[in-house]
């Protein structure tokens, strides 16, 4: 996440990596499987676990993302969970705009 960010910043909407959302945010997606396939006390093997993260971003400038919340839509995938997760990083980045605005 951090490479891609990096070099990509808000140019990651242009890719299955990311999507705008509207009003200054967009989502950072990843998919990928994580963990070894390991052995638990009663023998049985257990495939690693898939995730499927999702970061909320703004990009100010040309040279700064704010990472803005997140969470792994694969334990929870439900609309009402990714409303609530947008809603909150809008919120986030309004306060952090109002303290930008403050402090200038």
């Amino acid at each position: 996440m951090n490479k891609i960010l990096q070099e990509l910043g808000i140019g990651v909407c242009d890719t299955q990596f990311g999507k705008q959302l509207g009003k200054g945010l967009f989502e950072f997606r990843l998919r990928q499987k994580v963990g070894e396939v390991g052995t638990t006390k009663g023998g049985r093997k257990l495939p690693p676990e898939e995730v499927l993260l999702r970061v909320f971003c703004h990009a100010h400038g040309n040279h700064l993302v704010l990472l803005l919340g997140g969470y792994d839509k694969g334990e929870d995938p439900s609309k009402k969970r990714q409303n609530e997760e947008i809603a909150e990083a809008r919120a986030r980045l309004g306060r952090w705009k109002l303290r930008a605005r403050a402090g200038s």
